[in-house]
């Protein structure tokens, strides 16, 4: 029996390129989304917010009670981080982080993070997966639900 070669690399240059591919695939993600909802009630309804990253100005915008934005963008795991002034009748909140990559799995849904303006503050949309079955168990389905965490009051 011969022994079986193993063919060279291009001098090594195949393993660094499949090594920078995989730092990129690891450090990147695409189709990242932020979404803002205006889920006021009372008196004062209207909100007000801009929000930025270090390269980008999103600008001023103004949201009546059920209207929302969303923003899509990639995600990189060392300089993506979007912050967002908000200002109701109520109160304001000023540089709320509402991205970054640690904030991921805070969000709920990997792909999406989903800020609510309510009457009392800021809250994280969180996605809830209830399991449904009929009574001989042999359908089942799940349903999701959401579940808004308090995160910061108004001042």
């Amino acid at each position: 029996m011969g022994s079986i070669k193993i063919p060279k690399t291009l001098n090594g240059n195949f393993s660094l390129v499949l090594i920078i591919m995989t730092i990129l695939m690891v450090t990147h993600s695409h189709g990242f989304q932020l979404e803002i909802k205006n889920e006021l009630s009372g008196r004062y309804r209207r909100l007000v917010y801009k929000c930025w990253s270090r390269d980008n100005d999103l600008g001023w915008r103004e949201d009546w009670p059920d209207q929302h934005k969303e923003w899509s963008f990639a995600m990189s795991l060392f300089h993506t981080f979007f912050y967002c002034n908000f200002h109701t009748g109520y109160g304001r909140v000023d540089k709320q982080l509402v991205v970054s990559w640690e904030m991921k799995e805070q969000c709920g849904d990997m792909d999406k993070c989903t800020w609510v303006v309510k009457k009392d503050g800021l809250y994280l949309r969180h996605w809830k997966t209830k399991f449904f079955s009929n009574k001989y168990g042999n359908e089942r389905w799940n349903e999701y639900v959401e579940h808004d965490v308090f995160q910061k009051a108004w001042s």
